[in-house]
Parts: structure tokens; C-alpha cells; sequence
């Protein structure tokens, strides 16, 4: 029996551990015990994962965990991050009390000892080599199974001796997604991964699915170099302040014209084309319907937009908004988020894909959203407000057009999908994640319910002796 333990526990896949002990007195006492704890074994391992949900304390925790490689290490480390969450990151340091030197810099020549925060954009003017370890914060710049980025981020951290990757949403369209970190940590690359653990779906290219007899294994080996974490009780750890307010979601249907050589609107389906030309068609009335509801109170309010166009008919129908677009400077973006973050402005109208990461914006419960039906963008962009932290219910105003079809349907099933792999990842990684990172169940204690009394028998045998 002990033979077919040990021959089952090499077949288990783990990762090289290649970090180093820190004693939990080391860490950062502002820090939460759960914080405390994957803070820790991220360090021990050397190159992980935190899939924890918005709201937990990715960004202390990184910060932590890069302050701790440097003084190990005597390097530096590199956090790469969305742009629109650069100053978020340095000022968080400040709040946090990071015993290492924390700033943003546009290339190498303007690193300094401590933690380089630096934008995606910005990495070719870095030379990765320089540095003992990585930070990538809303690492799910690396979903594109293919893709340039990253690709590019695994080449140019390949020798990197510590790596840490950091997202709420590590598979926002489909679990081989997963490969991508692993890949980036230097655990497994992705394609290995897939001929392990996956099976092509019915003859589709490209479409893959996990093999059910060995799910156990691939779940124990996901918990070996990766967290994957919704509130602090999938640890074992107190939930107290960790439960999320009410969403409630509005739908704003606008009515579409009729097409061309049509005398009534008639609801159809439509293609991707289609629907940017019946966006375009309703752009006044679906900026009239936006404009109508944000200046009905004096309440804070992101306003959610896909295109330049929609964002030049919101700022003529909301004199007080202030814009965030991707042509502006990268100072004016930062001056603009700052202040709709610290209340200095009422609206802002930005893009998912410029301010949809990273950022606190509690003070806020209001939001409108005619920004398509990405739900890793609408999730992120959400999340923003919806964030542990917030004290009301989000109220978030789904606009489109007849023919668009239920925006609101489409993110009820994405979510529910979301939630789903969520929750599944969670329970699955549950047990290897706790026995990682030492944390043992408690035993339960066991309460007699009733006086226990001898029987009969015993009794008997006791008076005739």
C-alpha cells in the first residue's frame, strides 16, 4: 500500500521551487493573515500565480512580494501594469508602508534600486535582464493562446529568476487559457499542458476541453504553483468585510430604424458589421438616453463607451464629465483618473480597455455601459466599483439598440459561465492550495449531544463478580 502512495506521488506533476523562506514576523503587518499567508509561500516558490477576485489585495501583495525579492536578491524588480494603474501602484506602496523604494520609469536609463513600475507598452525600452524579478499585474494580457504579448513577455522573462502574475480574470474565455501563466512562470509550456491534461472537442480546431479522468491531477498541479481565491474562506480564513454589495443591472433598449428599402424596424439578428452601423445610426439617441440618466443627480458615475464617436456625443450632453481616451498624453490620463479616483470630478467616460483594470473606485456605485458584449471587459469595468470595499448596491445601466439583441442576456450567461469556472477552480484547487501553503484544517471537536451509559449486559457482568 505505502508502495502505490509513493508510485501515485511521483506521478504528480510540481513545479522547481526556486524562492526562498521568509518568516511570517517578516511580512508586512498592515496585511490581512490570508495576505500574510499566500504572500509567503509566493516567495517560497518563486514563481507564482495569485487568481484572487478584484477586491483582495493583488496589488499589496505584489508589492510585498517584489520588496522582499529585493532585499533578498540585492536586484530589482520590474512591475508591469496597465498604464491607467501606474500612480494607483506607487501610491498604494506609500499607503501600504513598502520598506522598498517604489517608482514609475519610461526606460532603463531612469530605473532606480527598488521596484520599476513601468506600463506593457513600455517594455522594449527595458532590458529584462536587468532585473532579478517580474511583477505582471492583470496579467491577462496573456489569454491570447498565440499571441504577440505573450509571447513576448515569455521570451523576455524566460531567465528571470523570480516571477509573479497577478489577475482576477486568468481564463476569461476558456480554461487552456491557463497554459498561458504556467508557460510565463516557466512550470509547463502551454502546448505540453494541453496534451496532458486536455482533449480536442469534437474534431473543432482550436477548441479543447479537459480530460475528466484527469482533472484531480490537473487541479492538484494548478494548486502547486498558482491561488485561486474569491474571499479569504476558500482558505480557511475569516470572510468578515469580504462580501460584495447587490448589482443591480437596468437595460435601456433604444429603437432601432428601419433598414434600407423597409418601411417598420423589424428585429433581426445581425452581424458584428451590422451592429457598428446600428450603433452609429442610434448614436444620438443612445447618448440622449446616457447623458439623461447621468445628470439626473449629482451622484459619482463611470460612463462606459466603445468608440471615440460615443465618447465626443457624451461630453457634449455631460458639461462636467471629464474624458479619458487612448490618444491622450500619458500625464493627462493619469491626471484625469486621479481625479474622478479622488472624487475631484463627478463623471468620467473612458474605455474598458484604458481604465477597466486595476483601479479603486468605490466612491462610485453608478455606471452605464453601451461598450459591447466582451464580458472580461464588462467584468473589469464593473469591478471598479463593485469591489470589496463598496458600501452600496452598483446600479449599472445596460444601453443598446433593438436590434443588438439582450446585452444584458448575453452577460447573465457569460457571468453565470465566469462564476461557474470560478467557483469550480476554487473548491477543485481548495485542499492542494490549503496543504501548499500549510494551512491544516482544523480538526473538529467532538460534543457528546447525550449522557453516554453503560449497557445492560455490562452491568449484569459487574454485580456477579
Amino acid at each position: 500500500m505505502v508502495a502505490y502512495r509513493e508510485f501515485l506521488a511521483r506521478k504528480h506533476i510540481r513545479p522547481t521551487r526556486v524562492g526562498f523562506d521568509v518568516p511570517l514576523s517578516a511580512i508586512n503587518p498592515k496585511m490581512r493573515d490570508f495576505q500574510k499567508i499566500i504572500t509567503q509561500w509566493a516567495l517560497r516558490i518563486g514563481r507564482a500565480s495569485l487568481f484572487e477576485d478584484c477586491g483582495l489585495g493583488k496589488t499589496f501583495q505584489q508589492l510585498e512580494w517584489g520588496h522582499h525579492v529585493c532585499q533578498h536578491t540585492g536586484g530589482n524588480v520590474l512591475l508591469l501594469c496597465p498604464l491607467a494603474v501606474q500612480w494607483q501602484t506607487v501610491r498604494e506602496a506609500e499607503k501600504f508602508g513598502i520598506g522598498t523604494p517604489v517608482a514609475i520609469a519610461e526606460n532603463q536609463s531612469q530605473v532606480k534600486p527598488g521596484i520599476t513600475v513601468a506600463n506593457y507598452e513600455k517594455l522594449h525600452h527595458f532590458d529584462a535582464s536587468a532585473f532579478s524579478g517580474v511583477i505582471l499585474d492583470e496579467s491577462s494580457v496573456l489569454k491570447a493562446f498565440t499571441g504577440k504579448t505573450k509571447q513576448m513577455l515569455c521570451n523576455a522573462f524566460a531567465n528571470t529568476p523570480y516571477r509573479l502574475a497577478c489577475t482576477a480574470t486568468p481564463a476569461p474565455n476558456d480554461r487552456m487559457e491557463l497554459g498561458n501563466h504556467s508557460e510565463f512562470l516557466g512550470v509547463m509550456p502551454s502546448d505540453e499542458m494541453l496534451s496532458r491534461w486536455f482533449i480536442n472537442d469534437g474534431g473543432k480546431a482550436g477548441t479543447y476541453r479537459l480530460r475528466r479522468h484527469g482533472e484531480g491531477d490537473f487541479w492538484r498541479w494548478m494548486a502547486s504553483w498558482s491561488v485561486c481565491i474569491s474571499t479569504p474562506a476558500d482558505l480557511g480564513f475569516d470572510a468578515t468585510g469580504y462580501v460584495l454589495p447587490e448589482l443591480r443591472t437596468y437595460e435601456h433598449v433604444i429603437e432601432s430604424g428601419p433598414a434600407a428599402g423597409e418601411l417598420f424596424a423589424v428585429p433581426k439578428d445581425i452581424s458584428a458589421t451590422e451592429v457598428h452601423k446600428e450603433k452609429r445610426a442610434a448614436l444620438s439617441q443612445r447618448a440622449d438616453c446616457v447623458s439623461g440618466l447621468v445628470n439626473g443627480n449629482s451622484e459619482a458615475w463611470a460612463v462606459w463607451c466603445d468608440t471615440d464617436y460615443e465618447a465626443d456625443a457624451l461630453c457634449e450632453r455631460i458639461p462636467d464629465a471629464v474624458e479619458v481616451r487612448g490618444s491622450h498624453k500619458d500625464a493627462v490620463k493619469a491626471e484625469r483618473l486621479k481625479a474622478f479616483s479622488d472624487g475631484d470630478c463627478r463623471v468620467i467616460i473612458t474605455k474598458a480597455e484604458i481604465a477597466g483594470f486595476g483601479l479603486n473606485w468605490q466612491h462610485a456605485n453608478n455606471t452605464t455601459w453601451f461598450a459591447g458584449y466582451s464580458y472580461e471587459r464588462f467584468y473589469q469595468a464593473i469591478r471598479r466599483l463593485l469591489r470589496f470595499g463598496q458600501t452600496k448596491p452598483v446600479n449599472c445601466h445596460l444601453v443598446r439598440t433593438t436590434n443588438e439583441g439582450s446585452i444584458a442576456d448575453t452577460i447573465k450567461r457569460k457571468e453565470a459561465e465566469h462564476s461557474q469556472m470560478q467557483s469550480e477552480m476554487a473548491a477543485l484547487m481548495g485542499e492542494g492550495m490549503r496543504e501548499e501553503m500549510g494551512i491544516l484544517s482544523a480538526p473538529t471537536p467532538y460534543v457528546a449531544e447525550k449522557p453516554m451509559t453503560r449497557p445492560a449486559w455490562l452491568a449484569r457482568k459487574e454485580a456477579t463478580v
